[in-house]
């Protein structure tokens, strides 16, 4: 009796297809799956097919196929002279959100190797295209990349712009996922520009949408940062009603990182208001649950807190081991916003010292 389970590891099952368009179909269902070896395999063969020879398009979108598995695999360079080709096809032929997806995936392509510049360019470059066809959906995924790009160069307050329009764009293609991932960013960049108000109600409003469309991920997110933010502000009292709050679905949300985090928030509060032993049990709670989870982020911000503590209770050595360690995570973590949180305060110790 046949087995009629098959678990495909090659193009061989294929091997009778010849038709351009069907090796093509079947090339994005590999890279949907994550395979983009076996999909290189049918887009070779797709783009030597009589259809991709007398099709333009259909070679131009091979051609924009065989650059996202390149992309897949980190094969930047190859990935790019793909792209590029199809790029120039699909502007040839009128096909203007081709051309604006291959100049968008060249864009993220030279994001992630830090070519912020030619990066930018070219995304105004596929903007302009996605604005001619009116593709919404498009020109936000396009936008996203320039906030980002805004954002990795310093310019916050643009970012924030650019991010509202893309913001607009998902709203106008009707994709809540996106618009609640958008408005998370726009809530952490507004954090970055000290405007806690701001980026409480933009995360509220990330919130809201995922706790409606159930991304336990983003709720878990969004939870944490809105405590920190109230934090920020000095406001102790909402930022602990925001921990209860998520307790009360931590046991859905099965999260190690959430309890990790709302222990700490929990920590922080009993020290800004002057609860010293709470905090010290429960932040010393906090750090061994980061050890036992691997969340060495979150175990260089409790090292940092631990010896803001001892700082406060007076134990100087204590917080002087504590923030050098936390120096030192920090550093080897590439987090530098806490690393000079912490050294500005062991030097603010080591005056205090030789008064």
């Amino acid at each position: 009796m046949k087995d009629l389970t098959l678990h495909r590891t090659s193009t061989d099952l294929c091997s009778g297809i010849h038709d351009g368009e069907t090796l093509l179909e079947l090339a994005r269902g590999w890279l949907k799956q994550g395979n983009p070896v076996v999909a290189l395999e049918l887009l070779q063969t797709a783009i030597a097919s009589r259809e991709a020879d007398i099709s333009p398009l259909l070679r131009a979108q091979v051609l924009k196929e065989t650059g996202r598995a390149y992309m897949m695999q980190s094969d930047w360079d190859k990935a790019d002279g793909y792209y590029l080709e199809a790029q120039r096809l699909f502007k040839e032929n009128g096909n203007s959100k081709g051309a604006a997806e291959s100049a968008r995936n060249r864009a993220n392509m030279l994001f992630q190797r830090g070519r912020y510049a030619e990066s930018e360019d070219l995304c105004e470059q596929a903007l302009e295209w996605a604005s001619e066809i009116n593709d919404y959906e498009l020109r936000a995924t396009i936008l996203n990349t320039l906030g980002a790009l805004k954002s990795a160069t310093g310019y916050l307050s643009e970012a924030v712009k650019v991010l509202r329009l893309c913001l607009a764009d998902f709203e106008s293609a009707g994709n809540k996922a996106r618009q609640g991932y958008v408005l998370l960013n726009i809530g952490l960049t507004q954090t970055e520009l000290n405007d806690f108000s701001e980026a409480i109600a933009s995360l509220n409003g990330a919130l809201a949408i995922a706790l409606e469309i159930r991304d336990l991920n983003l709720v878990e997110i969004c939870y944490q940062n809105i405590s920190r933010c109230y934090l920020s502000q000095n406001e102790s009292v909402l930022a602990r009603s925001v921990c209860e709050t998520a307790r009360k679905i931590l046991p859905g949300l099965n999260s190690k990182a959430l309890e990790t985090e709302l222990c700490a928030i929990e920590g922080k509060i009993s020290r800004l208001t002057g609860d010293l032993h709470t905090a010290e049990s429960r932040l010393q709670a906090a750090y061994e649950q980061a050890c036992q989870n691997n969340l060495q982020a979150l175990q260089a911000d409790l090292l940092l807190e631990q010896g803001l503590l001892y700082r406060d209770m007076g134990k100087t050595s204590l917080a002087v081991s504590k923030l050098n360690a936390a120096v030192d995570q920090f550093k080897s973590f590439g987090i530098e916003k806490g690393f000079k949180e912490a050294v500005q305060v062991l030097e603010q110790l080591n005056r205090k010292s030789q008064l």
